[in-house]
């Protein structure tokens, strides 16, 4: 199946018609689950596998990414692409063995604050990373879906902080039940900040991640779901320069060459999507050959000029005599 392109996806998005509030809710009542579902098992991998382990495995929802999109003809595959998605992954496999092994090398000149992080058993781990690699999982289906969902509002496009806000709203509604039964069961206690320092925390995330979650999802109606899901990795690197400025921590040079790994294989991918749209523009622009009536119409004129030629050398003095009489 032939992939979309994103240029007539990009051109409705910065239109100024927009789909309606009914159509807009029944969307994100289709995405919310999905939506709920992936962030969840990201989170609550992390009680029973490391931080470096859950890195690896939620990186690997690139690769979902572009075998969901080859399958439902959202994205086109080649193994450019597939290269590109691996080396992310080897960058991220690279950055997490140097946090691993970092324990071991107190003596080191890199200064990181790491917790000690509880012993579990081979079932908690193997449970933890079953959640970790099922997030990565859904984050490519519902990446895919969503991308699917703003080509089929073409060529309306889709206000995204109205979606989110449906998204947020559903959630909320739909899970709300869910409360008292995690918490008089014991499974999920539930109880309100301490403090105003953690409502505040609370409150700078929430935003954050509605912010992030609009910006991603404008980047994905401009690009493609596979540059938005590798681009994701480019955290990694970009909280290195965070550590160095708020915190003044520095890392060693293997961490950097990760990161610059990391960079490389989002900048790889990207020229490889932008040369496919470029191709496909290209194609848009040649359009459909014209109508075979026109060239029957020459071919007429042609075949009406040679006859005229013929009937000129068969007979001068007829064809003079009709030019005399027309004169007169």
């Amino acid at each position: 199946m032939k992939p979309t392109s994103t240029k007539s996806s990009a051109s409705s998005a910065g239109s100024e018609e927009t789909l309606e509030l009914i159509p807009t809710a029944r969307l994100s009542l289709a995405f919310c689950i999905l939506w709920f579902l992936a962030n969840y098992f990201a989170m609550a991998c992390l009680q029973y596998t490391t931080v470096a382990s859950a890195t690896i495995l939620n990186s690997t929802s690139s690769i979902w990414t572009l075998l969901l999109g080859a399958l439902t003809g959202t994205e086109k595959f080649t193994w450019k692409k597939l290269c590109g998605v691996l080396g992310s992954l080897a960058g991220i496999v690279l950055i997490s063995q140097v946090d691993l092994n970092s324990h071991d090398e107190s003596s080191n000149n890199t200064r990181r604050a790491l917790d000690d992080f509880p012993d579990k058993t081979s079932y908690e781990l193997a449970l933890g990373d079953s959640l970790a690699l099922l997030s990565a999982v859904i984050y490519g289906f519902y990446t895919i879906n969503l991308k699917k969902t703003t080509i089929l509002a073409l060529p309306k496009s889709i206000h995204m902080p109205t979606f989110f806000g449906f998204v947020g709203l559903f959630n909320t509604v739909l899970l709300l039940p869910l409360f008292p039964i995690l918490h008089f069961s014991g499974l999920e206690t539930f109880a309100l900040p301490p403090n105003a320092h953690i409502w505040i925390i609370l409150l700078l995330n929430s935003i954050s991640s509605l912010i992030s979650d609009i910006c991603w999802a404008y980047a994905m109606v401009f690009t493609s779901p596979l540059v938005v899901t590798v681009g994701l990795s480019l955290t990694i690197p970009l909280s290195l320069v965070g550590e160095m400025i708020i915190q003044g921590r520095f890392e060693s040079w293997i961490y950097w060459v990760g990161a610059m790994i990391v960079v490389g294989s989002f900048v790889f991918v990207e020229r490889e999507e932008k040369h496919e749209e470029d191709e496909a523009d290209a194609e848009e622009d040649l359009g459909e050959p014209g109508p075979a009536i026109v060239i029957e119409d020459y071919d007429e004129m042609q075949d009406g000029s040679l006859g005229m030629e013929r009937r000129r050398e068969e007979s001068p003095m007829l064809l003079g005599d009709e030019e005399d009489g027309t004169e007169r």
